[in-house]
């Protein structure tokens, strides 16, 4: 009886010892690596397509008995060397053990576009580390170009009253599908020498069209756009220049052309100065008017050379001397200057847009340009038809030296002896 009870003793104190035993194995951390630790899955990439100026944000679920190690995980796109740091989905979520999300966001720009493909890889600070996909890497996204779109804007009344009321209409659409944009933000701004001012904005309706009403300003010339700035989808695009004249045309015209007049009239008898009239009026009218013609067919200073040297050329009939066809040349550049200041002022101030003017200008400025026109152009003209007249005159005495002979009263001289 004493053997029986010690034996039972004995084995409650082995099945004690085991369950212990059993205890204590069971609440010892297991700190091995396995071949799940760490993971990553989950891959996303939002969204799957879009257009450039579009964030695309990547996603990774990562999952171990502990954080990733310093600047990880990391994604590489299109197996750049480097990679970029993802950053926690959830900074206030500490567990790991149950999945945790990374991402990161990519702001892309034009020179993204086109497919591209991606993959990510994670380190912890025991060293252990992995990859997703485990080879190659996952396609996507494609980034787009963005739709490119057209932009009108017309003025009702381009040549109001000063205080009239002026309506600006247009408008938004794609450029290859011709489809209305509706929504839209529309900015009208008033276009000036050293900034742009803002005078209002619209939406477009569901048709894409937008409208502006403004008050016609004080006399001169103004110049407007319509701009719209683009977004997530749609390229910026801006309309062509809008002009509104409220100058008083004829008496501004009239003024500059009588100035004008007056201005070249007192050069040209300065010029002309003890040269007969019937010497010098043939080759400088000549000269200018197939000058003229060659630079109006685009010709250039080429054509105002030619003038210069057709009116020397002429000229150098009546005398050798190289001033005087320097002068007869500054006489046909004032007429060029003449012809050529009517034609841009005119088109200034009754047709902006054919000249291009690129801001916008009030009455007094109309002649501070012109005049300040006057003044470069002059310099320019009687230069080169200047310089075409000397090089005319020299052609000539090249060409027919018999001219340039001595003569005298009685008739050529000889070197014979008389009788």
């Amino acid at each position: 009886m004493f053997h029986t009870q010690s034996g039972r003793k004995l084995n409650i104190l082995w099945v004690g010892a085991a369950v212990f035993l059993f205890l204590l194995i069971s609440r010892i951390p297991i700190t091995c690596a396995d071949n799940n630790s760490p993971t990553l899955a989950g891959e996303k990439v939002t969204p799957e397509n879009g257009v450039w100026g579009s964030t695309f944000v990547f996603e990774i679920t990562y999952t171990d008995n502990v954080r990733p190690a310093e600047n990880y995980p990391r994604i590489y796109i299109d197996g750049e060397t480097q990679g970029m740091l993802m950053v926690e989905n959830d900074p206030t979520d500490n567990d790991v053990t149950d999945g945790k999300i990374y991402k990161y966001d990519w702001a892309t720009v034009e020179e993204n576009v086109g497919s591209h493909n991606f993959c990510f890889y994670v380190e912890t600070p025991t060293g252990e580390n992995t990859r997703d996909p485990a080879t190659g890497a996952y396609n996507g996204p494609l980034v787009e170009n963005r739709p490119t779109v057209s932009l009108s804007c017309e003025v009702d009344n381009p040549e109001p009253v000063i205080g009239e009321n002026v309506t600006f209409s247009g408008h938004l659409r794609t450029t290859e599908e011709n489809l209305a944009l509706a929504g839209k933000n529309i900015i009208l701004y008033k276009l000036l020498l050293d900034d742009n001012t803002n005078v209002g904005s619209t939406i477009t309706d569901e048709n894409g069209h937008f409208t502006f009403a403004l008050e016609a300003p004080g006399s001169g010339i103004f110049c407007y756009i319509a701009l719209f700035s683009g977004d997530n989808y749609f390229e910026t695009s801006e309309s062509s220049i809008a002009y509104v004249n409220t100058l008083n045309k004829s008496m501004v015209f009239g003024a500059y052309a009588v100035i004008l007049l007056v201005l070249v009239g007192v050069m040209m008898i300065l010029l002309s100065w003890r040269i007969p009239r019937a010497q010098y009026l043939k080759p400088v009218l000549l000269g200018f008017a197939l000058g003229f013609l060659l630079l109006l067919i685009g010709a250039g200073f080429i054509g105002i050379l030619a003038g210069g040297a057709i009116a020397g050329y002429l000229f150098a009939r009546e005398t050798p001397k190289w001033t005087k066809h320097l002068r007869i040349g500054c006489m046909a550049g004032f007429l060029f200057l003449l012809g050529t200041e009517l034609i841009i002022s005119f088109f200034l101030i009754w047709s902006p847009d054919v000249l291009g003017l690129p801001y916008s200008v009030i009455q007094t400025d109309v002649f501070g340009i012109l005049f300040s026109d006057i003044v470069f152009s002059s310099v320019y003209y009687v230069l080169w038809v200047g310089m075409g007249a000397m090089l005319g005159g020299m052609l000539r005495k090249l060409l027919k030296p018999a001219e340039q002979r001595p003569v005298t009263v009685a008739g050529p001289a000889t070197t014979a002896a008389s009788g």
